[in-house]
């Protein structure tokens, strides 16, 4: 493992992941909503400042954050479930990557000339490898992470919707149960979901550790040598700014279809969809390839500072947490002996 990455006690992953992304996310949960608005295909017509405007006018100032609550609700365990799991898997397999490492060198020692070409090609294959290894760590996290706490997911659409009977969480609740008499509705578009969350957390965590340990343990850093504080904000900056762009690339026309489907039937348009597939087409067949990316450019101006000080938060609240983990692993272990 990168001599940077530290491993933390699991409670102290599940608070910093979870209190992390909640508090990014609610910070610039104004622009969400502008997103989602652009992403439903309602106000075609309106440009970013008049669709600001016009939820202003709808709800007041509190409307930038309508269903905010309901978000934190499913952030906050979502976040810490994920980030925990992503932690674990990525640790279990790094020791695994590490032992065929050293497996392979020792059966290949006498093959290496210890050049700096040789040593190059050596991190270049270490830094494809650990990639790789975090996509997997990424991908399992956000599958189990994301089928758990998806019904709040359909909850906080509908209330982010503006449409006027969707008026609190319990109402709300209540009217998607009373759609189909059953919890099916609360689950309407999970694979959508999952196909959109999946490879947005898999591709941004992935981008995130392995740029910004590239450029933190770097054995000869271009900017701030001599001053690690500065170099390690300036690669969380770098990793998090990257991990936001490609996540948006590869996902967002994914959360497109995700965010329609869960309006299926309900939107002014009154359009149902059959599944992912089919709502990508009539998206490409109505508005062109700019349909999948509605809303895009007001995600990136959300999405890259949110990546940010996710990572930020995290990382600040696993260095004050953990002096408390570790003295309550001496506690445990004084008590064992005794």
């Amino acid at each position: 493992m990168s001599s940077s990455e530290k491993k933390h006690a699991a409670w102290v992953d599940v608070v910093a992941g979870g209190c992390g992304g909640a508090l990014a996310k609610s910070l610039l949960s104004p622009f969400q909503r502008i997103v989602v608005l652009q992403q439903l295909g309602q106000h075609k017509s309106y440009s970013i400042r008049k669709l600001a405007q016009h939820i202003y006018h709808q709800d007041g100032l509190k409307g930038f954050w309508r269903g905010n609550l309901t978000s934190m609700v499913i952030r906050v365990p979502y976040s810490g479930i994920q980030f925990l799991l992503y932690s674990q898997c990525k640790f279990v397999l790094q020791d695994w990557l590490d032992s065929r490492r050293k497996q392979r060198a020792a059966e290949h020692a006498a093959d290496t000339d210890g050049s700096e070409k040789s040593v190059m090609e050596s991190r270049n294959v270490e830094l494809i490898e650990k990639f790789i290894l975090k996509c997997g760590a990424g991908g399992i996290s956000a599958t189990v992470a994301g089928a758990a706490v998806y019904p709040g997911e359909v909850v906080r659409l509908r209330l982010m919707s503006g449409e006027k009977e969707f008026t609190g969480i319990a109402h709300t609740c209540r009217l998607v149960y009373r759609e189909t008499n059953s919890l099916r509705n609360f689950y309407r578009g999970l694979g959508a979901s999952l196909m959109q969350r999946v490879p947005d957390i898999l591709v941004s965590f992935a981008t995130y550790e392995t740029i910004k340990y590239a450029v933190l343990d770097s054995p000869n850093p271009p900017f701030f040598k001599d001053n690690f504080t500065a170099r390690n904000l300036l690669a969380t900056i770098l990793g998090g700014s990257a991990a936001a762009i490609a996540s948006i690339l590869v996902a967002f026309p994914l959360d497109v279809a995700k965010r329609r489907i869960g309006m299926s039937g309900k939107s002014t348009d009154k359009v149902v969809y059959k599944g992912v597939a089919d709502c990508l087409g009539k998206i490409y067949a109505k508005e062109g390839i700019r349909g999948w990316y509605s809303g895009s450019f007001v995600e990136a101006v959300r999405c890259v500072p949110q990546v940010i000080l996710m990572w930020i938060f995290i990382e600040s609240i696993q260095k004050h947490l953990s002096p408390y983990a570790a003295v309550g692993a001496e506690d445990s272990k004084a008590e064992e002996k005794k």
